[in-house]
């Protein structure tokens, strides 16, 4: 048993050395002589601690983590790198003996004030501050075989969430009834908590994207958008189906039709080397030829991991329209129509782009489960 845990440590550590070197490698393509990591999540990424502050500073020659007090015993037990004492100067003197001039830093996740303060110390030793969002975003975009495989258990996990709550939809329930006993259902299976609120949406309160659970009652003839997630390992998963209770309205059936067949159309060009706006374009494509292109409101997917919108964002206007996919990547594809007072259907996927294509983390939907026929609910 303890040498399976060994290995297990052994396996993170492979990998955050694996990141690291890709990080040093991109700063040599990017001629940067270091970068600077302080977000929570990116920490986590690269020294697999939980830390709350510090920063670790990447450079051609080394990775070395400054934490306070708090951490020191622990960073120098489990990080795969060098670990300082944070204190007054070690920044500056790091940076002077590694003789560092251009030192990228996530802008994106960097507040203004800290901003001032890092360019306060770094102006005597003559650093210049880079501030560069994508830089980073691209190196998490990748996931590794031990990310993926995190990714597959965590998506499998909330599938299983979508089976329960079919399982428990009866006349009468109330959405937020139903959110309430998903999330106490994954957490009794091991989730370390849910991805997001839960979009459980009943009838045209499924018409509203981003709909939060509301005391509404469950009645014949209802849509059932079921828009859910949980983190397991630290990894997010994602997923939407609809379902309808008793009986299938005629025009949803259509809508539910189309919108399969837009996200076929966009999951035929999720491949490497195509750029994400492709995608977006295939959907529309479908969805313009069914005269329904005005009633898709929002971008057809994003890129997800340690977060659930991550970079890049899946659409055809915009910032990340020309980001070309890479073997590793994991995305949603996740088209949705909607009809203000009536109902929305939204059908939504994640996946891993490999080689030759991609992995589809979620069985596709059997049309048996579609009609939840019984009203009988426990």
């Amino acid at each position: 048993m303890r040498s399976k845990k060994n290995s297990i440590i052994q396996s993170d550590k492979t990998s955050l050395r694996k990141r690291l070197q890709c990080l040093k490698r991109k700063l040599t393509a990017e001629s940067l002589d270091a970068c600077l990591i302080d977000s929570p999540l990116d920490l986590f990424y690269y020294t697999g601690l939980k830390l709350s502050a510090g920063y670790l500073i990447v450079s051609h020659q080394s990775a070395s983590l400054f934490v306070d007090g708090r951490y020191i015993q622990m960073a120098k037990e489990k990080a795969p790198m060098q670990v300082f004492l944070e204190g007054p100067g070690s920044l500056e003197s790091f940076l002077k003996k590694e003789n560092a001039k251009k030192m990228a830093f996530d802008s994106g996740r960097v507040p203004y004030d800290q901003f001032i303060r890092l360019k306060k110390r770094g102006k005597p030793i003559g650093i210049q501050l880079i501030p560069d969002s994508p830089f980073f975003q691209a190196l998490r975009a990748v996931k590794d075989e031990e990310e993926i495989e995190k990714m597959r258990r965590s998506a499998k996990l909330a599938y299983k969430g979508f089976l329960f709550i079919r399982g428990i939809l009866k006349a009468g329930i109330t959405e937020r009834e139903v959110a309430r006993k998903f999330e106490i259902f994954c957490l009794s299976q091991g989730a370390e908590k849910l991805s997001f609120e839960p979009i459980i949406a009943f009838g045209a309160n499924s018409a509203m994207p981003h709909y939060r659970p509301q005391q509404v009652p469950l009645k014949s003839g209802d849509i059932v958008l079921i828009d859910i997630g949980v983190v397991l390992d630290q990894y997010h998963s994602d997923m939407t189906r609809v379902l309808f209770f008793q009986k299938q309205d005629v025009f949803f059936k259509r809508i539910y039709e189309v919108v399969l067949k837009s996200q076929k159309a966009a999951l035929a060009e999720c491949c490497p080397g195509v750029a994400v706006e492709e995608l977006d374009l295939a959907a529309r494509k479908i969805m313009r030829k069914e005269k329904l292109e005005p009633h898709f409101l929002h971008s057809l997917g994003h890129g997800i991991g340690l977060e659930t919108h991550e970079y890049p964002r899946i659409r055809s206007q915009g910032k990340d329209t020309k980001v070309h996919l890479k073997p590793g990547m994991a995305v949603t594809v996740e088209p949705g129509l909607y009809f203000q007072g009536r109902g929305g259907i939204r059908y939504e996927d994640t996946v891993i782009v490999t080689e030759s294509g991609h992995e589809n983390l979620y069985p596709e939907m059997d049309n048996s489960l579609l009609i939840v026929k019984s009203s009988r609910g426990k």
